[in-house]
């Protein structure tokens, strides 16, 4: 018994000494700074007072919060554009990477090339991705601009400069790019056991009937994971907003990371405690995103 229990005290030692490292990264890198964000939301903190913030007092500690949401029409656009994105990633990228790594899963003539053209924007820099659009949307040269102006003869589409056209300017360079969640979709795939499809084809299914009966409730969890990643992403999205459009035209394509940047550093007045606040107001959000999302498609079970 008295063994027993030195090699359990051995063992947590061992474990707590390995751990140790870890959780003093964590607390110096993530956990002190997040705490420090929080705290400071219901602080003044600008250029005034730029070497340490001053509590707002009990009574108008939300007062960061409630001018956000009541007067700041650049946060209120940036949340709404913020919450937009993350819809279009559920909508349309999410899906749209499903039904890609299902179809390759077939394997047909050329699958592999596909793939791997399918995946190439993802490998390329956010920066080169934008270089690539603002050419395309240039109003003198850009080949989506003559698309556009060829659709609709003598309009002048000019796709930055119109607050109707710059937010689906900016959606359109990031929403259709899913190659690495392709990836982890059909990497669930192949590892389904090849069985189940064998007897399935048996039974007379069509392969129809096999991607919609088995595929993908089997592919369930991991598409609620792709989720998470897609709607996180639309929720963080900044840099094609800065490398792209810049948040113009008049504000219209602000997101939440975009007007956190602008208020706490792009700004004369150098607003930190204001642009702190819109960053718990992001963590909130993408809290709530990723319990929804899991609990929607039980990603953390797997059905096979």
């Amino acid at each position: 018994m008295n063994r027993n229990r030195r090699k359990l005290s051995k063992r947590s030692i061992f474990i707590i000494v390995f751990l140790l490292p870890a959780v003093i990264l964590f607390g110096i890198i993530y956990a002190y700074p997040l705490l420090n964000i929080f705290a400071t939301s219901f602080c003044e903190w600008n250029s005034k007072n730029f070497v340490a913030p001053e509590f707002l007092g009990w009574k108008q500690m939300f007062d960061n919060y409630i001018k956000m949401f009541t007067m700041d029409k650049n946060f209120q656009m940036a949340l709404l554009n913020s919450l937009k994105w993350v819809a279009l990633t559920l909508i349309i990228q999410v899906p749209w990477a499903v039904v890609v790594s299902l179809v390759l899963s077939k394997k047909e003539r050329g699958w592999r090339f596909t793939r791997n053209m399918f995946v190439i924007p993802n490998i390329i820099s956010t920066a080169a991705i934008g270089l690539i659009f603002l050419n395309l949307y240039s109003p003198s040269r850009g080949v989506i601009t003559e698309i556009c102006n060829w659709f609709m003869p003598g309009s002048d589409v000019s796709v930055l400069a119109d607050e109707k056209w710059a937010f689906w300017g900016v959606t359109f360079a990031f929403i259709l790019f899913g190659g690495s969640s392709c990836l982890l979709l059909l990497t669930q795939i192949f590892s389904i056991d090849t069985a189940i499809y064998e007897a399935a084809k048996v039974d007379g299914a069509s392969g129809l009937q096999i991607d919609l009966k088995i595929t993908l409730p089997l592919l369930k969890p991991m598409i609620g994971t792709v989720a998470v990643i897609a709607a996180n992403y639309g929720l963080l999205l900044y840099n094609e907003i800065a490398l792209i459009s810049g948040g113009g035209p008049d504000n219209a394509t602000y997101s939440l990371s975009y007007y956190v940047y602008k208020t706490a550093l792009g700004s004369e007045r150098l607003n930190f405690a204001r642009g702190n606040a819109a960053g718990v107001i992001q963590i909130l959000l993408g809290i709530l995103l990723v319990g929804t999302i899991n609990k929607m498609f039980h990603s953390r079970k797997t059905n096979y």
